[in-house]
Order: structure tokens, then sequence, then C-alpha cells
């Protein structure tokens, strides 16, 4: 439930059991009544977590009805969605994510993280979007699409989607997972695996414009690896995931700098690194722990070497497994979001963090049930995440919002 294509097993499986329901994907307008069918009422604390609204088309939020003779319970939508990640774009921010069937990338926009709107878009069936990141008035948007990794580009209300054979790859083992804006370009990291022989590799792209890429190298660098995250600092570039199971680990690092890539050394590389973070200091990665019954926390001055974070309680559940998925800093403060088991399907979790040492997770909420926070943004005073709601039973594109603790 922690690679990006862990979560599109589970809506699979939720659109599987939709099939079963006799019901077929219809086209539909977006829904009046925003946010995942399952809101919870606001939480009575002001300063707690909350879901914004997030405009959805009917076929994600109503089970349509059945015909004589047909029975379903629980009934499904058609069609389920999620979003992957958030950037901070310059009119506001654009969420992105898939919805399926067919799978089809998604992209949501909001000006201050309350309500979010559809973006008009048409990369195609066969498109997930997984990550997003800006410079100036240039948005690109990262993931897979059926010949491989995929890119696009948002300018002026246009979209351009990039081309070239440095995309190319074997459909549904490659693709883009994390992208940021570096010296007078952007550099993209991810994977291409090799199924035919059994062979898995991280990978690393960089482009001028966004929409022709080139891949880096030395490939063997990336040998045995996945990218799920990557960060930008001056003109260094971060790169964190896994090297060997792509949900379990161990962690792996990679640095660029200078347009040049190296292996970045981890004293105690157990568990797997998904997000991570610049900061004044340096950089903060999150993850989970080896034995995935925790969140873990590395720091690095550099990129070049890490250091775990002391265990602590907030990394901790009552129960079974917890992870750290997206981090946002905002000078040494830092706000994460990931999933935690429980009693009933998993729930949505968060923690704060004044330095990138102490952590402290965030109270539960309704709206965190059934919840998963795969990206985090913040906007002024406020912090915004989105992910997904409503699993197992109607999976829905999800975000959230607080303010700064």
């Amino acid at each position: 439930m922690i690679d990006h294509y862990k979560p599109l097993v589970a809506l699979i499986a939720v659109v599987a059991i939709s099939a079963g329901c006799g019901q077929t994907a219809v086209p539909s307008a977006p829904a009046t009544i925003a946010s995942p069918a399952a809101s919870a009422a606001g939480p009575a604390d002001p300063d707690a977590w909350a879901f914004a609204n997030v405009v959805q088309p009917d076929v994600v939020t109503q089970a349509p009805s059945l015909e004589p003779g047909y029975h379903c319970s629980p009934c499904h939508p058609a069609a389920a969605s999620q979003l992957f990640g958030v950037t901070a774009t310059a009119s506001g921010f654009l969420g992105v994510g898939v919805q399926q069937p067919p799978a089809e990338a998604v992209a949501v926009s909001t000006s201050d993280g309350t309500t979010w709107q559809p973006v008009a878009w048409d990369p195609g069936e066969s498109t997930t979007a997984i990550a997003a990141t800006s410079a100036g008035d240039r948005t690109v948007v990262v993931g897979s699409g059926p010949a491989g990794a995929a890119a696009w580009v948002l300018q002026a209300g246009s979209w351009t989607p990039a081309t070239g054979q440095a995309l190319d790859g074997e459909p549904g083992s490659t693709a883009m997972t994390a992208v940021v804006p570096a010296g007078d370009g952007f550099v993209a990291g991810g994977y291409r695996d090799d199924p035919l022989h059994a062979s898995a590799s991280a990978a690393a792209w960089s482009s001028s414009d966004g929409i022709s890429w080139r891949a880096d190298g030395p490939f063997d660098l990336f040998a045995g690896g996945r990218i799920d995250a990557m960060a930008a600092r001056g003109d260094v570039v971060v790169a964190v995931g896994t090297a060997g199971d792509p949900t379990y680990g161990p962690a792996a690092a990679w640095v660029r700098t200078g347009g040049s890539w190296a292996r970045a050394a981890i004293a105690d590389p157990g568990g797997a690194m998904h997000a991570v973070a610049a900061t004044p200091d340096g950089f903060v990665v999150v993850g989970q722990n080896a034995s995935d019954d925790g969140a873990r926390v590395w720091r690095s001055r550099d990129g070049t070497t890490w250091t775990a974070v002391a265990d602590q309680p907030a990394f901790h559940a009552v129960s079974g497994p917890i992870r750290m998925l997206s981090v946002a800093a905002d000078g040494d403060r830092l706000v994460a979001g990931g999933w935690t088991s429980d009693a009933a399907n998993g729930s949505a979790a968060a923690w704060t963090s004044p330095d990138g040492d102490r952590w402290e997770q965030a109270a539960w909420v309704p709206a965190f049930s059934g919840g998963q926070v795969r990206g985090i943004a913040l906007a002024g005073d406020a912090v915004l995440g989105v992910g997904r709601s409503g699993y197992p039973d109607n999976n829905q594109a999800a975000a959230w919002i607080r303010p700064w603790p």
C-alpha cells in the first residue's frame, strides 16, 4: 500500500468488485457534492485535520441503480480514483493521480486548498500521474503511460505531452515517480524494470523544458533499485527509495551534484525511504522501518551520507504497520503524511516536527478513516494533504487541510 503500484492494485480490486455488481463505467459530469461520500462531519478542534472538498464525477462518487434481478452488497461506483502527488503552482496548487477503469491520469486544482476542481486534460487511456513540480509558470507532471514512462507540461492552460525514446520501457514496468526543478530545467526519477529477465532498476532523467528528456547514467548505479521521491537544494538533487523489495527495502539513496549521480551511504538502511524534503540544514527523509511496524526518519547534511533519527513513540501505532509516505518542510519545521493500520480498514496518519528529530503524531480524526495521505504541500498558514479515502469499498481521491500547528 506504499509503492505506486500497490495503491493501484487496491483500486483494481475495488473495480473488480464493481464489475461483479454488473456495473460498467460511463462518463458523467462532476458531482456537485465534493469530498468522499464517506465524509464525516468536521472535527470539533479547529486545528485538527479535516476533509477539503474534491469535486469528482458521479462515476466515482455514486453507485448506479441496478437492473431488476441484480443484487450487490455493498454496491460500488463504477470507477475509483486517488491522488498521488501535489505541487504549488503560480495560481495555487495542483494534485495529480489516476481514475480507473480504464486507467487515466487526472488532475485537480485549488487556489487555497479548501475546494479542488477537476482540471481539463486528455492524457489518454493507460496513463497514471504520480508526481508534479512547478518552476515559474511551467508545471511538469510525471507518471506512466502505454509506452513506459510519461510526462506532461502544463503552461498557460495548455497541456503538452513529452516525447522521445528516453521514456520508452516495458508498459507497467517503467514510470517516472518523482520530479524536481534543478538548475535551468528538471530532473525526474523512477524505475525501468525488465520483467522478461526478472531485473529491476531505478532510473533518472533530466530535461531543460519538461518535454524533451534524456536518460541519466551510469545505469549500473541504479541496478536493483527504485526511486520513490526527490528533493533539490541548490545544485544538489537527492533521490530516495529502495534497493531490493520496493515495499520493504532496504532503503537506498542517490545524490546528483554538478549533473553527476552517485550512490549515497546509509548508516542503517533497514526499512524503506518514501519521501524527502529539503531544509536549511540539509535533507530529511521519511519512510518505514525494516519490520514494517513503525515509521522511520533519516537525516543528511549534503545527501551523501544518511543517519536514522532515534526511534520514538510517534513512529508507532497500537499494532501493525504504520508508514510515512509524504513530507514537506517550511524552514526547519516539517509535516508528514501517511497510513496506519487499525481495527477497521486502515487510516490516514500525519505527523509534525519542529526540527526533523522530534516528531508528534496527529490525533486521529474521522476524516482519516479509510484514508492514505500520499502528498503534502504548504499553503501559507495551512497544510494540505492529498491521497485517497473510502478504502476498501469506495476509493475516491481525497484532500485534507489543517492550520499549521
